[in-house]
């Protein structure tokens, strides 16, 4: 019996019913032999915005000016990107050497944000069976290569992200402004905290209406009593929501200094880190708020367009106790405590500057990771706070010593050489600087180049590499009869451990020939 066709009008609505995924096109390929139908671009858009969360700004806006605002031809657009950036991808798991480093400036150059989605989708990709955790649910069918695949799709989101990041706090050097530090703190945490910020302060306005709290700027600015009342209120909106102060063990935890975590897991935190959030919201409330770089503890202040309403200052930290605190009766008293003579006062009272207070929380960072427990968090996660923190340290403090750091380190973050030290970062440092770090960075690669030239014996079997020692940890008697002292650079070199292919448990530590990361061996 031959099937009617529809009418072009049926056909659409139909359409609009697909649900949008995020890691599939199946719901858009289903309807290929509807074409006039499915060209129709407001079909595309529910699956754009599903599939596309993250975007480089200008490109994106450039894709609607060249498209005319086509949601089909701006999906398609992304495709092709996806596809090349997954290409480069393989071509990264399945090369040595130097060229890998160049992949991922040429993938940092070419799509930056644009490529994030499509990593993202990578670097999640179902593991195989052997690598999953005992009793965890049944996924799809892992692709070929999928834990290397995960591994460097991994360091790629980091070096995009954190190229941007350097990016952004080098046009600190020259243009810090209040708005800045929003963005600034973001890029500790690679930007994607400035939905969550979006979000409490929506929070926050139901909070206040629910409360009859005035939300109207034009009605509390000019008025003292109401603008104190407010900023005590977003205090209280703060902890209704989890976010206080952290005490004991609590106050030196390394997650309370990322505002991802801060906002999110660990919102018992120090007041730095509460400060940022009441001073981000108050500004997205009309309030005219900064940062204060007081000695004891971060404060923000708060002034009024009236010059009748004098500022005041926020201790959010102790804000369960007294959230407002003045210049003339509370501020003195406190800066006595702290030795501040009165010379100096004005420096401590005064709206800090976003790059005073990046590297106060940077520094933070720097003393969490000294002085961390080990084994508390994952190693990776101490190196990468520590790296991040050296960076914003070399950017505006123009240290060797921070330099030398980051040297030291490179090695967990080695796709980031060219985008990020190179490209992002070299720019940004005094000439000796520059030279001593495109020296190292030009060492690294040639290294790179030779190891990948270089022919090793066969190991026997097969395996999956999954965690490596910056030194050789195994014990003395394996050391002697493994004669590891007698190789080239002896026990003080980087070792992994693998993973036979029998699936079996056990770990070996041998010598480490290969470039670090989760990559077949024999």
């Amino acid at each position: 019996m031959m099937i009617r066709e529809l009418p072009f009008d049926i056909y659409v609505p139909i359409l609009e019913q697909l649900t949008p995924l995020t890691d599939s096109d199946e719901s858009i390929n289903a309807s290929t032999s509807l074409r006039t139908a499915a060209s129709v671009s407001r079909l595309w858009e529910p699956h754009y915005r599903v599939r596309y969360t993250i975007c480089d700004t200008a490109k994106e806006q450039s894709r609607k000016q060249s498209t005319g605002g086509d949601w089909r031809l701006m999906y398609f657009e992304r495709r092709r990107i996806d596809l090349e950036t997954l290409d480069i991808l393989f071509k990264i798991v399945t090369e040595r050497g130097d060229r890998r480093l160049e992949r991922a400036r040429e993938v940092n150059t070419m799509f930056s944000f644009d490529a994030w989605n499509a990593l993202e989708i990578a670097a999640n990709y179902p593991l195989p069976e052997t690598f999953r955790e005992p009793g965890a649910p049944e996924q799809r069918p892992a692709p070929p290569h999928a834990v290397p695949i995960r591994f460097w799709a991994q360091m790629l989101l980091g070096a995009i992200a954190r190229s941007d990041a350097v990016r952004t706090w080098g046009d600190l050097i020259s243009n810090d402004t209040p708005q800045a530090l929003e963005l600034s703190f973001a890029c500790v945490s690679s930007f994607f905290v400035l939905a969550q910020l979006d979000k409490l302060t929506v929070l926050c306005k139901a909070y206040f209406i629910e409360r009859q709290i005035p939300l109207d700027p034009a009605k509390f600015t000019s008025d003292a009593g109401k603008l104190r009342l407010v900023c005590s209120s977003i205090c209280d909106f703060l902890w209704s929501c989890g976010f206080e102060a952290a005490d004991g063990q609590q106050f030196n935890v390394l997650q309370n200094r990322f505002p991802h975590l801060f906002l999110t897991t660990h919102k018992a935190t120090i007041p730095i880190s509460l400060v940022y959030v009441f001073v981000c919201i108050a500004r997205k409330m009309g309030i005219t708020a900064a940062p204060v770089d007081f000695p004891t503890r971060v404060l923000a202040v708060v002034s009024s367009p009236d010059p009748d309403v004098s500022e005041f200052f926020v201790d959010v930290f102790g804000s369960r106790t007294r959230a407002i605190l003045t210049l003339h009766d509370d501020i003195p008293h406190f800066l006595i405590q702290a030795g501040i003579t009165d010379t100096s006062m004005l420096r401590w009272i005064s709206p800090a500057s976003s790059t005073s207070m990046l590297v106060r929380a940077s520094r933070n960072v720097l003393a969490s990771v000294y002085d961390f427990p080990a084994g508390a968090v994952p190693e990776v996660v101490l190196h990468t706070a520590f790296y991040a923190s050296l960076v914003i340290n070399v950017i505006f403090m123009n240290n060797h010593r921070y330099l030398l750091n980051i040297r030291k380190h490179i090695n967990w973050f080695l796709l980031d050489l060219l985008p990020v030290l190179v490209d992002s970062l070299t720019p940004l440092l005094n000439p000796y600087l520059q030279e001593q770090l495109t020296t190292h960075c030009k060492a690294i690669m040639e290294d790179e180049k030779e190891a990948a030239t270089t022919s090793h014996p066969p190991h026997g079997y097969v395996g999956y590499i999954y965690g490596w020692d910056p030194s050789c940890a195994a014990a003395e008697d394996w050391i002697r009869e493994m004669g590891v002292d007698s190789l080239s650079r002896g026990r003080h070199q980087p070792f992994y451990h693998a993973l036979t292919q029998s699936g079996s448990s056990r770990c070996r530590c041998t010598p480490y020939i290969l470039m670090p990361g989760l990559i077949f061996l024999r």
